[in-house]
């Protein structure tokens, strides 16, 4: 049955990775409307994500008819309404509805919530890192929560990020620290200090689970915060890209 989807496939942005396909109801594929309700079933192979997705209003005699429901990627339904984005990797038997105040939230009292957690993509350009810091990237890169630490990635390229709070400690304690613990093997230390900031750099290539691991360490220290930027990189060529991230890495100034 041909359908008049509400997106067009000239529409579709990559907004999360492949994680596989979603049943969707025509209330949202067709009409529009928001997701309402989401459950995550165990899978039926492995291109099911077990995800399926209601609008609201489906009444049993309309989901009884195949004809009002359509596999899509999950990528083109978080098109639909990025808002699920965040609760795609939460294990099957989840249940997702939206409240009172009409966001999402999970059902029950058993539902916990994973290590790895996907946000909404970052697009090319000054990306803003709570609480204060920024940097520019040349392209769009996907964005998660990985056991506590803010991770950006594309192809070619993953920043692990940790932030501190670091009130009252010296910025020179906290810059010796860092380097009393640094792997002997690390290389090209460099520092610059900047109004309000300091920040230090050095590449390292470790060994991990038998694969070499080649990255730049990049540290922002202010009065407060302290930003860790860890830059795995794949291949040389990053490294241009790694240097645009450490010459434009910076703080967000208060607005007055």
């Amino acid at each position: 049955m041909e359908k008049n989807y509400k997106l067009a496939a000239s529409e579709i942005q990559r907004l999360v990775p492949n994680v596989g396909f979603g049943f969707v109801s025509d209330k949202i594929a067709v009409e529009g409307k928001r997701v309402h309700y989401m459950l995550r079933q165990e899978p039926q192979d492995e291109e099911d994500s077990g995800w399926r997705f209601l609008g609201g209003g489906e009444t049993d005699e309309y989901l009884d008819s195949p004809d009002h429901i359509s596999a899509m990627e999950i990528n083109t339904i978080a098109n639909y309404d990025p808002e699920i984005i965040p609760f795609l990797t939460y294990p099957p038997g989840t249940e997702i509805a939206r409240n009172a105040e009409g966001k999402l939230e999970t059902i029950g009292p058993d539902a916990e919530e994973p290590d790895v957690i996907l946000l909404p993509p970052v697009l090319k350009g000054t990306v803003r890192v709570p609480q204060c810091w920024r940097f520019d990237i040349s392209e769009q890169m996907f964005r998660r929560i990985d056991g506590g630490s803010l991770v950006f990635w594309r192809p070619g390229l993953t920043l692990w990020m940790d932030l501190y709070t670091t009130p009252g400690q010296p910025i020179e304690e906290r810059i010796g620290e860092i380097l009393s613990i640094k792997n002997e093997a690390a290389a090209d230390l460099e520092r610059r200090d900047e109004p309000g900031l300091v920040k230090m750099r050095y590449s390292l290539t470790e060994t991990a689970e038998g694969k070499e691991l080649r990255g730049v360490y990049l540290f922002g220290f202010t009065e407060e915060e302290e930003l860790h930027l860890a830059a795995y990189y794949d291949n040389e060529a990053e490294l241009k890209e790694i240097d645009k991230i450490w010459e434009t890495l910076g703080v967000v100034k208060a607005k007055a």
